[in-house]
């Protein structure tokens, strides 16, 4: 009996003392580990800090490109590294081998930041893209006085206006809308929009596309694409030919068939482009005068009924994109469908005579809207339209991962991810 309460109390002792060395050895290691996860901490901040300096920099000169470097930049020494399409071109040695980028082109642009302090280095990766403007479910440079979003409105994708916009009641917009002034309300209703997904009434202005990028829709036509001098016909076929006429005189010349898949999407004209059709491709038509839509402008296979549809247009007027006044009767009906993104840079979409004679039916757009201003398509009194179109607008969602060939881009980037990399200790 004393044999086992020794050995009992022998065996007590031992363990007492492994939990004792235990607790000794955690007393000793949690200082550690605490001074570890401090520096740790002060790394990724540093790193995360001089990210944030550098895309102010970007935000206020779209052409800055220098980074910086510093050996005490909030006690830390720190690298921000700037990679673009050259460098990528270039294979860059610099640039992370297992960065996110899935398309590289001249819009994207890669920043690298660095912190290292005595224990610690963090990396902090950001990818910037200048979006193409065919993202937009509605995008205007200037709102008029008298064009209010109304109740039963819907804009699905994303809203950007450089002017205000104009709220009667509440209508709801499901994309990210942003504008450099705030939104106004009608006096005679209660307003109350709703902004569902997300908004900035205090953003940059996005300038509309310049010169240099109407100049490379022209060069892109000339090189590889299809460029004309005169005023074209260009209607679309199922079966992924255009089937383009040219004026000559006061009469249309012969017509000359193309295979969309030989050449670079772009078709492009000095004149005004009359069009309409079913397009089997990609392209995207570009006037430097008007376009006029003569008929139904649709897709080979409808967006709104398959996702994994590839077919896309874009129509970029350096003037006006008119839907003519008899366009609703090339079927034989009073509606007229449309789907792709459409650009006018001098004023607006619109409906020519919209004005004048009965109703004429849905105008159904699907894809987005960029104005110079927003155009009317149609009168209405009573509750109902009177003359023109009523609007069943809805939103191309593939706009926000693809655009039309040589799409015009935004004059800002907006970040496309962030990443920060695991700290190592060193």
């Amino acid at each position: 009996m004393g044999r086992g309460l020794l050995i009992l109390v022998g065996g007590l002792v031992i363990i007492v003392g492994m939990i004792q060395k235990s607790i000794t050895n955690r007393l000793v290691l949690f200082p550690e580990r605490t001074v570890n996860y401090h520096q740790e901490a002060d790394a990724q901040n540093v790193a995360n800090s001089a990210m944030e300096y550098g895309i102010r920099e970007l935000e206020n000169n779209q052409n800055w490109d220098e980074g910086f470097s510093s050996n005490d930049f909030m006690g830390a020494e720190v690298t921000l590294e700037i990679f673009d399409y050259e460098d990528y071109n270039k294979n860059n040695p610099d640039i992370p081998p297992n960065h996110n980028i899935e398309n590289w082109d001249q819009y994207t642009a890669l920043l690298v930041s660095t912190a290292k302090n005595k224990q610690a280095e963090a990396i902090t990766e950001v990818a910037v893209t200048k979006n193409s403007f065919s993202r937009y479910t509605y995008f205007t440079d200037h709102e008029p006085s008298n064009i209010y979003f109304f109740d039963g409105d819907v804009m699905e994708g994303p809203v950007h206006t450089n002017g205000q916009l104009k709220i009667a009641g509440s209508p709801v917009f499901e994309g990210f809308v942003s504008s450099p002034n705030n939104w106004q309300g009608h006096s005679g209703y209660q307003n109350d929009p709703q902004f569902n997904g997300g908004a900035n009434f205090d953003s940059h202005e996005i300038e509309m596309p310049d010169a240099s990028q109407l100049n490379e829709l022209k060069s892109e036509a000339q090189n590889g694409g299809l460029s004309f001098s005169g005023e074209i016909f260009v209607e679309f076929k199922n079966n992924g030919t255009a089937a383009i006429s040219e004026r000559q005189g006061n009469s249309w010349g012969n017509t000359i068939t193309y295979d969309l898949d030989n050449y670079n999407g772009v078709i492009s004209s000095s004149q005004k482009i009359y069009t309409k059709g079913k397009l089997k491709g990609q392209i995207t038509l570009h006037s430097e005068d008007d376009i006029e839509i003569t008929g139904d402008l649709t897709y080979s296979t409808d967006p709104t009924k398959n996702t994994n549809a590839s077919d896309l247009l874009g129509l970029v007027s350096e003037k006006e994109v008119i839907i003519d006044k008899d366009a609703h009767k090339d079927t034989g009906s009073k509606d007229l469908e449309i789907h792709g993104s459409i650009m006018t840079l001098d004023k607006s979409f619109k409906v020519e005579n919209y004005r004048f004679g009965d109703s004429r039916g849905t105008l159904k757009l699907v894809g987005g809207l960029q104005q110079k201003e927003r155009g009317p398509v149609g009168t209405f009194g009573n509750g109902e339209i009177q003359s023109g179109f009523s609007k069943s607008y809805s939103y191309d969602s593939r706009l926000m991962q693809i655009n039309p060939p040589f799409y015009p881009r935004v004059s800002v980037f907006s970040e496309v991810y962030w990443k920060e990399k695991p700290v190592e200790m060193l």
